[in-house]
């Protein structure tokens, strides 16, 4: 998408907070990089982003409030995230970054997966005497 140069510059000019929550790069982990529309035009700009909301970006889950912080519609997002499943599906291209996220994904698929599932419940009244 960018190199780092330019990430760096583009982190700066945010502050170094996440585009959508606020929240500085210190409390949340190091942002990442997400396709957006640079407020000025209709060029592609990389909006920096916590890991929490890079992960909710690749799956498909930003809502119209989050794709209206970085500046696109619910059609183009649809678009972009057909170009990112085509990428991954090649997976040559991935940075470091990006398969850190792809990690992350996956874990939080687990977590839900496991939520999911019915865990029985252990009672007071089956303690066992001392």
């Amino acid at each position: 998408m960018t190199d780092s140069a330019e990430f760096d510059l583009i982190r700066r000019k945010h502050h170094y907070r996440c585009s959508i929550c606020r929240q500085p790069e210190k409390v949340t982990g190091t942002l990442l990089p997400v396709k957006g529309k640079a407020p000025e035009g209709d060029a592609v700009y990389p909006y920096p982003v916590c890991p929490d909301h890079h992960a909710r970006y690749m799956q498909g889950f930003f809502t119209g409030i989050e794709l209206k912080k970085i500046g696109i519609s619910v059609e183009e997002y649809r678009i972009i995230l057909a170009e990112i499943t085509a990428d991954r599906e090649d997976g040559d291209g991935l940075s470091a970054a990006e398969k850190g996220s792809l990690a992350k994904e996956e874990t939080i698929k687990k977590i839900q997966k496991a939520q999911k599932m019915k865990i029985p419940k252990v009672h007071s009244d089956y303690k066992k005497d001392i």
